[in-house]
This record gives C-alpha cells, sequence and structure tokens, in this order.
C-alpha cells in the first residue's frame, strides 16, 4: 500500500515537474504604423528592443505603413492585432462602418500645422494675410483651416497654392507651406534657412497623432493583452525619449536607408509632442476622450465629413495602464 502511494505520488511529481517546466507562449499581435518606420515610431521599436513587450508575453511584429498600407483598414480586416494613426483616420474608418476602437494616443499635440520661412516674419495666422501659402489636401490643410478660422483670418485673404513641395519653401516659391512640423522644417533648415512653425494645438484646435487602435470585436475579446500592449508600450515611449541616442541607432539599424543625424533631430522635437502637463500627470500615451469629440467637430466643419458616428463610441481609456 506504501508503495502504491509513494509511486503515484513521485508520478505526480513527475507530472508536476513536467507541466512547470513547460515554455509559456508567447501571444503573437502585429502592429501597423502609419507611414515607414522611423523615430515617429520610436517607442513601440524600443518596447521590443528592450524586452518590455515579451515581459509582457507579447511577441509583437511592427510593421511599416505607407501609401497602399492603411492601418485603420489593416487593423479593420483582421489583418492586423493593432495600428496607430491621427484620430482622424480612425474617425473616417469608423465612418466608412470599421470596427474601430482607440485605447491610447501617443502625441499629445498634432504636429501638423504650417512651416515658415523665418526671414517672412510669420508670428502668428493673421500674418499670413497677403503671404503665399502652399498645401495639399489632408490632416495638416485641415488643421490649418480650422486655426484660421479661430484666428479670424479669411482664406480669401491668403494667396494659396497647391502643392506638397518642400522646395518651394526652400526655393522661396512660397513663404509657408502646411505639413508636418516634427520632420519638414528640418530639410529647409539643412538648405540654410531657418524656419518657424504655426501649430493649430496652440490656438484651441486639438487632436491626436499616433492614437493607437484596435477593433473592438478584439478589445472586448483580449482585454488583457490590449493592457499588456499599452503598458509595454508606455515603458517604450519613456525609454525612448530617456535614451535618445540609443533609440535612434536602434531606428536607423532597422531602416537604414534614414539619415541618422536628421532623425536624431526629428526625435529631439517631438519628445515635447509626447510629453505634456497632461502626459506628466498621466502617462505616455494616456489621452482625454473630449479631444476625439472635438477632432470630429473640426472635421465636420472643414474636412466635409458627414457623419452620424457618436465620437463615445470609438474610444475607450479603461485599459490605459494607471
Amino acid at each position: 500500500m506504501k508503495r502504491t502511494v509513494t509511486a503515484f505520488a513521485m508520478l505526480g511529481l513527475l507530472a508536476g515537474t513536467a507541466l512547470t517546466a513547460q515554455p509559456v507562449l508567447a501571444q503573437d499581435i502585429s502592429f501597423r504604423l502609419p507611414w515607414i518606420l522611423n523615430v515617429q515610431g520610436a517607442g513601440y521599436v524600443m518596447a521590443k528592443e528592450k524586452g518590455f513587450y515579451e515581459e509582457e508575453g507579447l511577441n509583437v511584429e511592427i510593421m511599416p505603413g505607407g501609401p497602399n498600407l492603411n492601418s485603420t483598414a489593416l487593423v479593420a480586416s483582421g489583418a492586423n492585432t493593432f495600428g496607430s494613426n491621427d484620430v482622424n483616420g480612425v474617425i473616417f474608418g469608423a465612418n466608412q462602418g470599421m470596427d474601430l476602437v482607440i485605447v491610447g494616443a501617443c502625441f499629445q499635440r498634432h504636429p501638423a500645422g504650417v512651416i515658415t520661412l523665418a526671414e517672412a516674419n510669420i508670428n502668428e495666422p493673421k500674418d499670413l494675410v497677403g503671404k503665399t501659402l502652399a498645401y495639399n489636401e489632408g490632416g495638416p490643410w485641415t488643421l490649418t483651416q480650422a486655426m484660421l478660422a479661430k484666428a479670424g483670418v479669411a482664406l480669401t485673404d491668403i494667396n494659396l497654392v497647391v502643392s506638397p513641395s518642400t522646395e518651394l519653401l526652400i526655393n522661396k516659391t512660397v513663404d509657408a507651406k502646411t505639413g508636418f512640423t516634427v520632420n519638414e522644417p528640418i530639410a529647409v533648415e539643412l538648405a540654410g534657412l531657418p524656419t518657424k512653425v504655426l501649430l493649430p494645438s496652440d490656438y484651441g484646435v486639438n487632436t491626436y497623432a499616433e492614437a493607437i487602435f484596435t477593433t473592438k470585436a478584439y478589445a472586448e475579446a483580449n482585454p488583457e493583452v490590449v493592457r499588456k500592449f499599452l503598458a509595454a508600450t508606455r515603458k517604450g515611449y519613456d525609454y525612448a525619449y530617456a535614451n535618445q541616442e540609443e533609440t535612434v541607432a536602434a531606428v536607423v539599424a532597422i531602416n537604414t536607408q534614414l539619415d541618422p543625424v536628421q532623425q536624431a533631430e526629428q526625435l529631439r522635437r517631438q519628445e515635447a509632442y509626447v510629453y505634456t502637463d497632461f502626459t506628466k500627470a498621466n502617462g505616455a500615451c494616456a489621452f482625454d476622450g473630449a479631444v476625439v469629440s472635438d477632432t470630429m467637430d473640426v472635421m465636420k466643419e472643414f474636412a466635409g465629413l458627414e457623419t452620424t458616428l457618436d465620437p463615445a463610441t470609438l474610444f475607450t481609456t479603461e485599459y490605459l495602464p494607471q
């Protein structure tokens, strides 16, 4: 009897040892960037490089976006687990019937705005009156129109040229252009021309860039995965901006076509867009849902959005780290 009990006890011990020795399988997920991989995605890159995703049991594949790689459509279709985009991109997708929900927002101030030559003395929106402004349809132009409206500047008082070219600014064909203020001014400055920028966020036009989203169905079915992904991403953002030289090296090692000097300057400029009083109090990638509602109002007025969507259905803050 004793031998039988001992034998069963040994078998149980061995079975328990075998069970505990089995490796824990990581959860495979994919993350789609809104554009090519550069320091705009530094937080995600460093979360992976430093093992923060792995610590949460996540095996994350970071994938580039591009002209034919729309992050909202790819996430909505199930091709990718998470994605990032401007809030307006998520709103447009949801308005087309995509099952999307914003769970984080990492650029608290949108970097889209107006880039000017310093010598043009354009220090506020009203200084654009009588000047030549190049623009092309898209987020920067939508936000710029909202900024001008708030400042009481009529479009008819500005000489408008339709073009996305930074060269027009460099060769002084125009005084200003719409664009992304964390990277486009650098090219102008490298050509020896000092710049200034006008940011819509300085004039009460609030929206987010680098909004992290997934599908509502995925979030509801996998709440812990969403929480873990956001927690690790926050660590990645904090590490990236605390260790910028290392971060640039890691990003350039992945995308060798990038200029490390330009990338270092872009990352430095991005810090003020990521870390504000709000995120210093609430943590990187935290957000206020009221800004999503504000964005929808701007899109209705200046981007031709027609929708009956309730903005409250497009976001949730319940998965953010406390």
